[in-house]
């Protein structure tokens, strides 16, 4: 076996390396939703601005045994490298493939001047199905230290029913009263809205539960967002966007989903935030459903919608159970500091 870098362009191992990662998933977590196939290739040759990806794979005979891919920050964020472990497959494990792997990774990020890696294993949730823990415990075993633990949830597009969401809506419409608009749309952000959008996007970090995870707040450009949608438009995800607007025509609260381009019944719910000072009006909820409803409409082909929140985000986690939104699995984060 030998670790190599791959190339974008050797599309054979590419192809492998699709292969692999749905066999692991129909291995390990068949009730997620199954890869997709041109959203993954697109990370080969994509990447966000203020991103840098390296891809590795463990090959042998010209078989691709295992791979992960390697995120380098390149504006804030420069001493972390974000490590998304692929797969290994199934046939092939219990020979060290995912040993291999971290020791490459680790080795390389800190000859790059990364001295933190941070990094994500599945693991079993109360009431979900049964997980596999392997690469869980590996990391552990090198001094990961778990820093978040996300829960991963599913809910039906439609989960309460014409009636019962009327209600809820036009009660969550009622606290947010008359000083706030609702404004959505499919895709690029506006041109009128890029620059509180921006503001929107910069707050993220500082605003949502991150546990014992190190990370400086990324300043959002409109360069960077309007790259950000051109990396989405070639991996074949289109974004549904609600948000509510203040008086002064600002973005104070925004949701969004993502779904890919095809057939695919699984979409992917993504940031739910409310700025500072507008929170307490149920605008969390309002824009949720405000984008349910957008997403049945524009997309009657999408049956459910899935999403994950740390175990310690309250207000997120009760809005979420409210539209019934039922527990799978999670995904324990885990971070370690390398030796100079």
């Amino acid at each position: 076996m030998e670790i190599i870098e791959m190339n974008p362009e050797a599309t054979d191992l590419v192809e492998q390396a699709f292969t692999v990662l749905a066999a692991a998933h129909r291995a390990d977590t068949p009730e997620n939703p199954a890869p997709v196939e041109r959203f993954f290739k697109t990370l080969f040759t994509h990447a966000f601005p203020g991103r840098e990806n390296h891809w590795f794979a463990c090959v042998e005979d010209g078989a691709l045994l295992g791979h992960t891919r390697l995120t380098f920050f390149t504006d804030e964020n420069r001493e972390l490298a974000m490590l998304r472990f692929g797969a290994v497959h199934p046939d092939h494990r219990g020979r060290g493939v995912g040993t291999a792997l971290l020791d490459h990774v680790e080795r390389f990020s800190a000859e790059h001047g990364r001295t933190t890696v941070l990094t994500g294993a599945p693991v079993y949730w109360e009431g979900g199905p049964a997980r596999r823990e392997d690469f869980a415990r590996l990391l552990e075993d090198r001094g990961y230290a778990k820093a978040l633990t996300t829960v991963n949830r599913r809910s039906p597009v439609d989960p309460l029913g014409p009636e019962r969401e009327a209600e809820e809506y036009a009660k969550a419409l009622a606290a947010a009263g008359d000083a706030y608009e609702v404004r959505q749309w499919i895709g690029a952000v506006p041109d009128d809205l890029l620059d509180t959008m921006c503001r929107m996007e910069t707050m993220i970090i500082s605003e949502i539960p991150l546990g014992e995870i190190e990370m400086e707040v990324e300043q959002m450009t409109p360069e960077k967002l309007r790259g950000r949608e051109a990396v989405y438009a070639a991996e074949g995800r289109i974004i549904a966007h609600s948000v509510a607007l203040d008086r002064a025509g600002e973005i104070v609260a925004w949701t969004e989903v993502g779904v890919d381009e095809g057939d695919y019944r699984d979409a992917h719910q993504a940031i739910t935030i409310v700025a500072p000072g507008h929170r307490g009006h149920r605008l969390g909820l309002l824009l949720k459903l405000a984008n349910l409803r957008q997403i049945r409409e524009r997309f009657p082909h999408v049956e459910y919608i899935w999403t994950d929140n740390a175990d310690v985000n309250a207000p997120m986690i009760a809005i979420n159970e409210l539209l019934e939104y039922t527990t799978v699995d999670a995904s324990a984060e885990y971070q370690r500091k390398l030796e100079a």
